[in-house]
């Protein structure tokens, strides 16, 4: 019996030495993932929408992979190649593509004299959650060098999701990935055919015109201002007349006077570092930037998360804006440093490097140039100023990790 016993170990540790070998084989054949030509990252492929306020006017362009972004090449050794995760500020929304922060860092860090190539990979409306869930399926297919994850501040602290409830799959993932990364690694670039063929069967182009985006916006201005009980009712009714009227004409976004009419302290309720709702956020904050940090270290990427300064933290016409449009904002935004460290606190955790300009953005607190007044975004000049504020802190991660590598 105990040398059957030993016959059967030995028989395993032969079968799980020769399947790793087979699997390091494997990756020395790989080619990685073929890009599909068609498929829906992020928006439908090949689309084209116009907007228009009375704030700005741009256009939005999409490509092959459904991204806002030019089209994609094959990626080459001399190139390093940056994609930006992030939300609206991300994606630049209200500037055109090329006025975009990220865009602006390309042209900096190309300036400087580094071969470089941006992809964006920003989405309105998205939060951590989605950050990590987009992480773990473009990481692979894009192969970036590096991963910019763009963290808005205040809101996407806020919009970190709820617990995580496949902690025990995750472990069992990891181990089986750390055995097997190549094997795990050729599964896994097989699922965007899958997705290519959906997108191909599901997902015409869109074209869609500044009006028809204006009518829109419109209406669901309409149905929230119906669905208003009387007390915010009676707040809406308050708002000075140019407020009201960008807001039913369909020149201000509904969700903005949505979110101030349920949630008016949105902007403060991550400002105390005690409150334990802080501290749930930056908990489940770091579980996030771990999904990304796994996701990457599998294609050997790196991974910095720059937190984007928002207007009311920063710039004082931009506090009294939020004000006009519904919400509950002291001079204590002004002043705070509670979501920086957040965030970096998260970002440690989890072995990231967390990159804050928040105080260079406050040098230039009353400048009412880098916000639009009403909307709130960055302008061209406020992207163009946190394009240059980051420049040469991305320039260091590229040096270094050239050295690295070398």
């Amino acid at each position: 019996m105990l040398r059957n016993i030993v016959l059967v170990v030995i028989s395993i540790l032969a079968v799980l030495l020769l399947s790793v070998g087979g699997d390091r084989l494997l990756g020395l054949a790989a080619l990685g993932p073929r890009i599909p030509d068609s498929m829906e990252l992020l928006f439908p492929p090949h689309s084209e929408q116009a907007f228009a306020t009375n704030e700005f006017s741009y256009t939005v362009r999409t490509n092959a992979l459904g991204l806002r972004d030019r089209e994609i090449p094959p990626k080459r050794r001399d190139t390093f190649r940056i994609i930006a995760i992030g939300d609206s500020y991300t994606y630049g929304w209200g500037v055109e593509i090329e006025d975009a922060w990220l865009r602006r860092l390309e042209e900096r860090l190309r300036a400087a004299g580094h071969r470089v190539e941006t992809i964006n990979l920003g989405k309105p409306g998205t939060g951590p959650p989605d950050y990590a869930q987009l992480a773990e399926k473009v990481i692979p297919l894009l192969r970036p060098d590096l991963v910019i994850v763009g963290m808005l501040m205040g809101n996407d602290l806020a919009a970190v999701g709820p617990e995580p409830t496949t902690k025990a799959r995750g472990r069992i993932t990891e181990t089986v990935w750390q055995i097997y990364p190549n094997i795990m690694g050729l599964v896994r670039d097989l699922a965007p055919v899958k997705d290519a063929r959906r997108t191909h069967e599901m997902m015409p182009p869109q074209r869609t015109s500044a009006e028809d985006n204006r009518r829109w916006t419109a209406n669901t201005a309409r149905q929230f201002l119906e669905k208003m009980p009387p007390e915010d009712r009676a707040r809406f009714e308050a708002f000075e007349d140019g407020v009201k009227e960008a807001f039913l004409s369909g020149n201000l976004n509904p969700y903005m006077i949505d979110l101030a009419m349920q949630n008016p302290r949105f902007y403060m309720i991550n400002l105390d570092w005690d409150d334990p709702w802080t501290q749930t956020c930056i908990e489940r904050l770091t579980q996030q930037f771990t999904r990304i940090r796994r996701a990457a270290e599998r294609d050997n990427a790196r991974v910095v998360v720059v937190h984007i300064p928002d207007g009311p933290y920063v710039n004082e016409h931009a506090l009294r804006n939020i004000r006009r449009v519904g919400y509950e904002a002291t001079e204590a935004l002004l002043a705070t440093d509670t979501l920086d460290r957040a965030v970096s606190l998260a970002g440690e955790r989890a072995g990231l490097t967390v990159y804050s300009v928040t105080e260079v953005f406050r040098e230039r607190r009353d400048d009412p140039t880098l916000f639009y007044e009403l909307d709130g975004h960055f302008t061209p000049a406020g992207h163009a100023f946190f394009a240059e504020a980051i420049a040469p802190l991305i320039a260091g991660e590229i040096v270094d990790l050239a050295q690295y590598k070398n």
